[in-house]
Order: structure tokens, then sequence, then C-alpha cells
């Protein structure tokens, strides 16, 4: 095939193509417009019909009925018949050509197709009463408004008009078509005559330069209207002066850089993660026993003596523990080390534990913090939606001087908002998205670290990112305001770990009881186990150390007690795991129980200890949870 075919067939297809292509689909357009215009006006006439027998039918005038169903036949030209049916399937109105041995089973229908001709449209008829809520109570109110279906309204339009005007249109978008194409082609024939010729010396010339005959130009007077790509491949041809040494030398060099750029950014990863274990394991090591070492101060007699040092010892404790905690977790949820555990589980649960944890701090600053209860199940990670609450709240009580804190649920379709209202100093507009930035802190410019670190609401918002939730505040500066979360709703169901939910409710007991028994620390780290046994010894309990698992065994053989309790570091000195640690004891001692302690609880170690049955607290385990959990333990073991 020569070029000017070539040209002349690569000008005429596409031409022909975009003009077939838009007639069609402005064809098809228009001819859904018309179809859509239809049934627009089948549902409004419907609807209208359904609010209009809503009387007629609970009152039985069929008189009235007959002329709404001959009104409709009246208002549109291509409505074909209507009807009015009660509940128990009598026609009570019927006008024009219908034939309900078609019609499918009654309930909403917009544009049900009846053969090739016919839209149905079917509304139900309700009887409905409007329930009035008092929005001002300061309590919800859930009373849904109360409806009876009493009957339905049929109509049907005729598909005739529409379809004849969809014929018209084709044969309009056929001639269209047709007429472009034949514009293309002569428009495709002239260019072709004039460039193909320019094109074949343009080809020779390049062909030229690509083996090296740098030499080679064209004659710009003989290419008429590609003179400038005459220019163009002249110019070209006058610039290559790149030798191919050079370029690969650039592109070496490119290469090189790259190369750099990759390894920094590798090292910077390694060492963020070299940082992040050093942080989980180095710093929650001596953190946890720094806060036995305080718990056993608070027993001693230098706590009678000095009783605010003590106080302001342990204040510094838990900042320390909260500022590593908020640092650890901004670190692991921006590396994407968070994996959440989606199921179904109620919200009530999580919102009685809300109540339970800050209902003391509350009460200590003179505010009221009032929890709705609900019966709502939501699907979700249950400890992720319960950290986002916890700081929510108790962000809201950090900045509420006076009144309170109020937490309720709202249900939105397949959805339920929750919602945490204060009563605090309002949030200006242009703050609302910087408080969720990292260390922002609004009205703390001396840094008050009784104010808090201003990570908060940053976690909150990255863990609602993991949850795929939103999170939104409205306030009003001086007034209060209200943070709230969407979570979808799921059924209800029995969902989690029973032996979790335990865990988790033993860890809440708050109870000052002494604890009796022998218990034995297994910990590679002397400093912890020295602040273990003198939290233990203070509690009333006795204590075996051991550094290791040849220790642990020799201990346990020697002494004239068996162990009641052990709490074992999941990693031991010498890779020895701790969970086969404690299985081999188990196996010696039936009633031994064991309490699992890391200071990195990765989600493996979580899989490997509930596989084991085994509980697991992370470090720094702080010392009253640290006791409920060896009375709960011993108390199973008795």
């Amino acid at each position: 095939m020569s070029l000017r075919a070539r040209m002349l067939l690569l000008a005429l297809l596409p031409v022909t193509l975009v003009a077939a292509l838009l007639t069609t689909v402005f064809v098809l357009r228009a001819i859904d417009d018309l179809e859509q215009g239809l049934r627009t006006r089948g549902a409004a006439i419907s609807r209208q019909m359904a609010t209009v027998a809503e009387f007629g039918i609970f009152s039985g005038q069929r008189a009235s009925l007959s002329a709404l169903t001959e009104s409709t036949l009246h208002i549109d030209a291509d409505a074909r018949g209507a009807a009015i049916v009660d509940m128990q399937g009598v026609t009570m109105a019927r006008s024009g050509d219908l034939n309900p041995s078609r019609w499918p089973v009654l309930g909403r229908i917009d544009g049900h197709r009846l053969g090739s001709d016919v839209l149905l449209f079917v509304e139900p008829v309700v009887r409905s009463t409007l329930p009035v809520d008092d929005i001002y109570a300061g309590a919800e109110v859930a009373r849904a408004a109360e409806s009876k279906l009493i009957g339905h309204v049929v109509v049907e339009l005729s598909l005739r008009d529409i379809s004849a005007r969809s014929e018209r249109l084709i044969a309009i978008g056929a001639v269209i078509a047709l007429l472009g194409s034949a514009l293309g082609g002569w428009l495709a024939l002239r260019i072709a005559r004039a460039v193909t010729k320019p094109l074949l010396e343009a080809s020779e010339v390049v062909a030229r330069i690509g083996e090296g005959d740098l030499a080679a130009r064209m004659e710009p007077e003989s290419t008429g209207a590609l003179r400038s790509l005459a220019a163009g491949i002249n110019d070209m041809a006058g610039r290559i002066g790149v030798t191919q040494e050079e370029l690969r030398a650039r592109v070496a060099e490119a290469t090189l850089d790259l190369k750099r750029e990759k390894d920094a950014a590798e090292h910077a990863t390694i060492a963020k993660s070299h940082f992040l274990a050093a942080a989980s394991h180095d710093l929650r090591q001596p953190l946890h026993a720094l806060g036995l070492f305080v718990s056993g101060l608070g027993q001693s007699e230098a706590a009678r003596l000095e009783p605010r040092l003590v106080a302001h010892i342990q204040s510094s404790v838990d900042t320390l523990q909260n500022l590593l905690d908020a640092i650890l977790d901004i670190s692991r949820l921006d590396g994407g080390n968070v994996v959440p555990q989606i199921e179904g589980f109620p919200l009530g649960r999580v919102l009685e534990r809300l109540a339970n944890d800050l209902s003391l701090p509350a009460e200590q600053k003179g505010l009221r913090l009032k929890v709705r209860p609900t019966q709502v199940w939501v699907q979700s990670d249950q400890k992720i939606v319960e950290r986002i609450l916890l700081n929510l709240v108790g962000n809201a009580l950090r900045y509420t001087q006076a009144g309170g804190v109020l937490v309720g649920c709202r249900r939105r379709g397949n959805s339920v908002r929750v919602e945490v209202w204060d009563t605090g100093e309002g949030i200006a507009e242009d703050a609302r998205e910087e408080i969720f930035e990292d260390y922002v802190q609004l009205g703390n410019p001396e840094r008050d670290r009784a104010k808090g670190l201003g990570l908060g609401l940053a976690i909150c918002r990255r863990l609602a990112g993991v949850l795929s939730i939103p999170i939104m505040v409205r306030s009003q500066p001086g007034r209060g305001s209200v943070f709230w979360i969407e979570l979808p709703v799921a059924q209800k169901g029995v969902s989690g770990n029973p032996r979790s939910a335990q865990a988790r409710q033993a860890e809440q007991i708050a109870d000052s009881a002494r604890i009796a028994g022998t218990v034995l620390v297994v910990e590679g780290d002397a400093l912890v186990r020295a602040g273990m046994e003198q939290a233990i010894l203070g509690w009333g309990g006795n204590v075996l150390l051991a550094d290791s698992r040849e220790e642990a065994l020799r201990l346990c053989r020697e002494s004239d007690q068996a162990p009641d309790l052990m709490i074992c570091n999941i990693r031991l000195p010498g890779l020895v795991s701790g969970i086969r640690l404690a299985q081999e004891l188990q196996r010696e001692y039936e009633h031994l129980g064991v309490l699992l302690v890391s200071a990195d609880v990765s989600e493996e170690a979580q899989a490997a200890a509930r596989s084991a049955g085994l509980a697991l607290l992370k470090e720094p385990v702080p010392p009253g949870r640290l006791r409920a959990a060896l009375r709960h333990l011993l108390g199973v073991g008795a």
C-alpha cells in the first residue's frame, strides 16, 4: 500500500469512527433522556396518586378513587391505565387498558417493563403519623414514625410514542454520521495530497541522519505546507553534537545519584527500625522496673515521711510512660504496623468501660460525665475504637473547667455516630484542622504536662484512618465542642475471645487487698527482677527470682513449696521462649498460673500467647494492673 493510500486511510478511519461514535452517543443519550423523562413522569404521577388516594382507600370512597384514576389518563397522553388496589388485592378503582395478570408482586416499583411497550409504576399507599421529638430535653428520643400500608397505586405508561421518536432519532443520526464521514474523507484526501511528498523527503533525510550522515538536509522551498517540519529536521541535524560516550556518562552519573538517594533512604529506614526496637525494649524495660520501684516506695516508711515527694515521682513516671507510649504509637501507625481485627461487638460494653475508667477523674475535677447506654452492635476493631473514645473523652475532660461531658450514640442508616460533647472553651474555626497535628495544643504555650502532650488527637486521626472511618469536630467558642466518629452497624452476635474479655476485666479490677502465694519471676533484666521482688513482697506474697530457664527449673525443684504463679518474660536469654518454659512447668505443676510480660508485644507474640491460653501484658505494666492480674490468676489457681 502506498504512503498516500495509507495516509488517506489513517485520516479517514479516525474521522469516520469519531463521527459514528459521537452520533451513537448523542442518539443513545437522547433516547435515554426520552425514556428517563417518561420514568420520571410515571414516578411523579404514581406518588402523587398515592398521596391523594390515602384518604379515599382509608374511607372506602370508590367514586373519588375512580375520578382520580380517570383524571390520570387525561393528565398524561402516555398513560395507558391506572388502578388503585387495597391490601387484600381488591381493585377499588380502575381506568384504561390494564392487564393485572402480568403484574409482579405489588411493592414500590419505578418503571418495570411489561413486554416491550409498557412501563409499570407501583407506589405503596401508607397511612402514617409523624413523631414529635423534644430535641431540647437533654436526652435522645428514639421514636420512629408509625406507618401502616393500606394499598397500592398502579400506573401503566405506553412506550409506543417513545419507540417512534427513537426510530426517528436513529435515522437522523445515521444520516449525520454518513455526512460526517463523507466530509472527513474529502478533507483527508486533500491533506494526503499536500503532505505525501514532503513526508517522503523527510523520511529519507531522517533515515540518512540515523545512519550517521549528519550533513543530510531538507530543502525548505520544496516542502510547501510542511516548511516548519523541514526547518525542525535541519535544526535537529545541526544540534546533534552529543556523543554516545557523553550520553553514557550522564546516564551513569544520574544512576549513581539515584543509588545514593536509595541507599540513604534505606539507611534512614533501618535507623528508624533500630530506634523503634530500642525504644520498645530498652526503654520500656527500665521504665517498667522504675514503676515497680515507685510502687514499692509508696508502701515504705519514706512515703509516710515524704508523701508529696513520692507523689511527684509517681507523676513523673506516669508522664514519661504516657509520652513513650504516645511516641511509639505514632511511629507504629505511621509505619503501617497496626492491622485492625474487624469483628462485631456491642458498643455498649465499650461505653461501660469508658464510664468506669473516667468517672473518677471527672469527679475529682468537679465535672459530670454522662454516658448514654446503647444496645447497638458495630463492625470494627474493638480495641482501636475504645482507644479513640478514651482519647476523645480524656481530652474533653482535660479542656473542660465547668459543666460536664456527654457521650452518646445516634443511629444513621447503616452506621452509628458516637459523639463526645463537652462544655469547654470551644475551638476557633481556623484551628479545627490544626488540633489533629502532632504536638499541637491550644491554650498551652508553656507546655504544661498536666494539659497533655498534644498527641491524643493526632493518634485518634491515625487510628480512624486505620479503620477507614471519619473523625470530625464541631465547636462554638465559649460554648463547647463535639467530636464524633461513625462506625458501621453489625448484626448482634457472639464475638471476641472470652478469655481476652476476662483478661481485660481482670486488668480493670482496682482492689487494694494483699495477695497470698509464691510467685516465680523469670526475667533476664536485673532491674525488672528487683522491682518485681520489691512489689510482690510489699503486697504480701513470696518471691522466687530466676534469670533463665535453667535457674527457674532449679529453683522449682529445690524449693520446699511449689510456686503458685509464674511471671515470665516472653523472650528469655539464649533465645528461650517464655511460652515454652510456661508449658514445661505447667506439665509439672498442674495448677500453676502464668502471666507473660513483654516490652515488644507484636502480633505474632499475641497470637502465640492466645493459642497457648496464656495472659500477656505489655511492659511497662502499671503496678495496680499487675497486682490485679496476680490476684485474678492466683484466685483461678486456687
